[in-house]
């Protein structure tokens, strides 16, 4: 569906119902006044008591000291796992497009799979957003009333994406006057200073309700070097876990494979004879490995401009009219090392025998040198969002509907330098002599036009400006666009009377087209840069559904009966790339007395595949796999043979000469949605003789089949050798002399995940002598977390580890407790956060670790004061006890996950707000 039709459509049947209405609005002689309830999970009007929700309001969310949602959201307990956040190295789904967006997981199950509503209505995805991943930084922190979070699958109520749950973000609705607010952050060491500014302001004139708020967010830079947990990437060794620097084995000294082995520039010589080279060290306390931290940015600068504006139009107590409007414009600057260049990387770029400043007399095929004379490189964002909903609810006859069509467009632009043009950097490093003192490329008779030899021996300094004015790039641009269009209708009415109370119906109809686009620059399409190559990601998919829910009364006011409600949902979606699909839940609800409430609910969930997903260009990449094939000593006669009909000789001469094989990864047109059925049962205690407590508690068990994965390199290469099976043979391809060409990882529809546990929330308020105490603990047991990456393979444990590819942070036990007490002008507040300890079992990086990641507790204070004339302040200190993340050894470049723990330290922060 075109967004020209599809708006066509859309205004044509909302004037449409508007004319009906207001003509039967005109012919009631008594206007009802509508009485909206909207309970997150469900179209039906009722208690939300029914399905597993924590909700914060404005205080919580104001009084927590995060500046962002993200932030505030990730910290909570049923939220685990290592989505995107303001750090440079989290790069996640979208690649670097997506680099300082801010998403959760709920339960780590993806970002994809947590559904992220804006007053009931799917959000625009952000960043790359043909990675399907909001940013919740998006949204202005000033307009936000509410958040509620459902912990279990939704997709009969919301469609796609809802398997782990929801996070809806309700605004403020009846704003009166202008309030404006300054917020101010600097940590303990004086770096990473946030300014946040904002407005809002609303007021109702006659029959129209608006409310309109703006703020700005300004984060400051802070260097990886700034801090001592990530100023040199830290591994370990040995039985004992003895943690030592590690870091590129692209150096300035540069790395040379030769016939002697690896060498390395002696410092101080020239490098223009063999004899001013040594062995390479290659781990250790001496290692001659790279250390780039302290060229990296830890957080990344960044400022952004959010608007978000509501209108509602009472056009008579019957029938209302709605607008809303979001905006958000977001600059970032990261800065990132010197460029990292390997020859074995690009295919076709050797360092010839005949090469000037080649002293070895030998051609290298694996010349690695970090390029400090180009400086560090930087990436500049701009990023635009915007959406726009426009909608009408009302009465007619015994139903209540509302209708809505929303369209929405993210777009980013993204510039880079410091790289190299692969194809120049070929000349480079070819042949070249010495014409009249001037060295040239090529050959006295075969000159190559404009070509500067590149130096790559002689140490940092002896690449030249003309070396890198003629090899290098200017900038880089890539370009990225995802557009969404929504259309909903939906009506709920008291269907019939039953002897427990009116049974309830909600019926609707959802449409939704979603395109994106993904255009890299044309050198890097072209596979002409020095980083990888990727291709254009383009294309699109449109959906409609149908989707009914029935409430039940069963049984009141019996004996041990206080209320017994039976709630039913059935949803039927078609995309334009997919089968159709019908799912259901059910979900049922016991109030025994008026203290103990019992629940228990099923369901199945859908997650469609995204437009990268789908589409997505084909990207290189080279990791580091070891081919079983190079040792025929410590196979079996079966697979040696596997290894033969792979292309492999069969007198066993295949030897790998590097562990880095080239690999290709890309979209799937051919994936089908992930599948998921979710259970949950709990139980709500208040307790009489504790009137203000609340207590909860919630098992969940979430299965997903058919999971989208791309499998690993290594695993397709151990499991073809192993098996023999297509599935994983087709996708390697060899040269003639047994070393891999290339292997395909695209994505397919082969996962299988579980995530089991418990949730319990306590609340209890009671007065003081000084005001109001109010108590609230949230925690998470997580009792599985499983991935099974394909039919046959051994299911991979996350609960109480850590695991960078498949799971991230998934601490057993998270909680949080808050204490705030209100008084008639001071207020003050204590909250803690607890990550349980993990243990990291090994990766890419470390691979056969197990060490053990202590646990952290984070605390946080705030004092605030109210003064009569609507002015409050409000300071704060967060991670009073200024405690650092912890070291993981398979934590990446920062040695730790930076989107678990807290990197800055203790952080001060004040608040100040006037209303008039």
């Amino acid at each position: 569906m075109g967004i020209g039709m599809f708006l066509r459509y859309t205004a044509g049947m909302l004037a449409g119902l508007a004319c009906a209405l207001v003509a039967q609005a005109a012919d009631t002689e008594t206007p009802l006044e509508l009485q909206t309830l909207d309970v997150t999970g469900t179209h039906l009007e009722r208690d939300a008591a029914v399905d597993p929700v924590v909700a914060f309001d404005r205080d919580e969310l104001v009084r927590s000291g995060h500046s962002t949602l993200g932030r505030f959201l990730q910290a909570l307990p049923m939220m685990s796992g290592s989505p995107l956040s303001g750090s440079t190295n989290r790069r996640g789904s979208g690649g670097g497009l997506s680099r300082g967006i801010e998403s959760v997981e709920l339960r780590g199950l993806g970002a994809q799979r947590t559904l992220i509503l804006l007053n009931g209505r799917r959000m625009l995805a952000g960043g790359n957003g043909s990675s399907g991943v909001v940013d919740l930084a998006s949204l202005p922190m000033a307009m936000i009333e509410r958040i509620e979070v459902l912990t279990s699958s939704a997709s009969v109520a919301y469609g796609a994406d809802a398997i782990a749950g929801v996070v809806n973000v309700l605004t403020r609705k009846h704003v009166a006057g202008v309030e404006m607010s300054a917020r101010s952050a600097l940590t303990e060491r004086g770096d990473g200073g946030v300014l946040d500014l904002s407005a809002v302001t609303g007021g109702r004139i006659g029959q129209t309700q608006l409310n309109a708020g703006i703020t700005l967010h300004d984060q400051q830079s802070v260097g990886r070097a700034d801090r001592s947990f990530s100023s040199r990437w830290l591994t370990v060794s040995g039985p004992d876990n003895v943690i030592v620097p590690t870091g590129s084995s692209a150096p300035p000294h540069g790395r040379f494979r030769t016939s002697d082995g690896n060498v390395t520039l002696i410092e101080g010589e020239d490098g223009d004879r063999a004899e001013d080279f040594r062995p390479f060290i290659n781990e250790g306390p001496d290692t001659d490995r790279f250390n780039f931290n302290p060229f990296e940015d830890l957080i990344q600068d960044s400022r952004r401009l959010s608007v978000f504006t509501a209108l509602r139009h009472d056009l008579s107590p019957s029938l209302s009219l709605t607008a809303e409007l979001l905006f958000q414009q977001r600059d970032s600057d990261t800065q990132i090392a010197p460029l990292p260049f390997f020859t074995n990387r690009l295919p076709g770029v050797t360092v010839s025998e005949d090469n000037f400043y080649n002293p070895f007399g030998e051609e290298i095929t694996d010349a690695r040198r970090r390029l400090v004379e180009a400086g560090p490189r930087r990436f500049v964002q701009d990023n635009q969002l915007w959406m726009l909903a426009l909608g009408a609810d009302g009465l007619l006859g015994p139903w209540h509907w509302q209708t809505q069509v929303q369209h929405g467009r993210n777009r980013v632009r993204q510039t880079q330098t410091g790289d190299l043009r692969r194809d120049r950097v070929a000349a480079a490093l070819g042949p070249s002599f010495v014409d009249n003192g001037v060295a040239r490329c090529g050959s006295a008779d075969d000159v190559v036009p404009g070509c500067v030899p590149l130096n790559l021996f002689g140490g940092p300094g002896s690449i030249t400006a003309d070396m890198l004015d003629w090899a290098g790039l200017s900038a880089l641009t890539d370009r990225q666009v995802n557009e969404e269009s929504l259309l909903s209708a939906s009506a709920y009415r008291d269907a019939w009377t039953m002897p427990a109370g009116s049974a309830g119906l909600a019926v609707g109809i959802d449409v939704r087209s979603t395109d994106a686009e993904d255009v890299p620059d044309a050198q890097t399409r072209a596979g002409n840069t020095t980083g990888a190559a990727r291709q254009t990601t383009q294309g699109g998919f449109d959906s409609r559904a149908l989707f009914a829910e029935l409430a039940l009364p069963l049984l009141a006011n019996r004996p041990a009966v206080r209320q017994l409600d039976l709630e039913l949902g059935l949803r039927w979606v078609d995309y334009s790339n997919f089968d159709a699909e019908t799912i259901f839940d059910t979900a049922l609800r016991y109030a025994a007395s008026d203290w103990l409430t019992l629940r228990l609910g099923y369901g199945e969930a859908f997650r469609a595949p995204t437009v990268g997903e789908l589409f997505g260009g084909a990207s290189e990449s080279n990791p580091i796999v070891e081919d079983p094939c190079a040792d025929f000593s410590s196979l079996s006669q079966t697979e040696r043979d596997r290894c033969v009909a792979q292309g492999v000789p069969a007198d066993g001469s295949f030897n790998q000469t590097g562990n880095e094989v080239p690999a290709v990864g890309g979209g799937n047109p051919r994936l089908s949605p992930e599948r998921a059925t979710s259970f949950t049962s709990g139980l709500i205690l208040n307790w009489p003789a504790f009137p203000n407590a609340r207590l909860s508690l919630d098992y969940f068990d979430i299965e997903i089949h058919d999971g989208i994965t791309a499998l690993g390199a290594s695993t397709l290469l151990s499991q073809c050798i192993a098996t023999g099976r297509r599935t994983f043979c087709d996708r390697i391809q060899r040269n003639s002399d047994g070393s891999i060409a290339s292997i395909q990882r695209n994505l397919q529809n082969a996962a299988r995940e579980t995530a089991r546990g418990v949730d319990i929330e306590f609340g209890y308020r009671h007065a003081t002598a000084i005001g109001e105490l109010n108590h609230r603990l949230l925690l998470s047991r997580l009792l599985e977390r499983s991935v099974q990456a394909f039919d046959g393979a051994q299911p991979l444990t996350g609960v109480g580890r850590y695991d960078a590819d498949n799971f991230g942070v998934i601490p057993a036990w998270k909680g949080t407790y808050a204490a705030s007490l209100n008084g008639q002008r001071w207020f003050a507040g204590y909250a803690l956060e607890w990550i349980d300890d993990i243990e990291d079992q090994g990766g890419d990086l470390a691979p056969g670790t197990r060490y053990a990641v202590g646990s952290r507790l984070y605390h946080d204070v705030h004092l605030g004061y109210r003064s009569q004339h609507n002015l409050s302040l409000v300071v704060g200190v967060d991670n009073v006890t200024d405690r650092a993340p912890p070291f993981i050894p398979n934590g990446g470049e920062l040695n730790t996950d930076e989107s678990a723990y807290r990197l800055l330290g203790r952080r001060y922060w004040l608040r100040l707000t006037h209303r008039f």
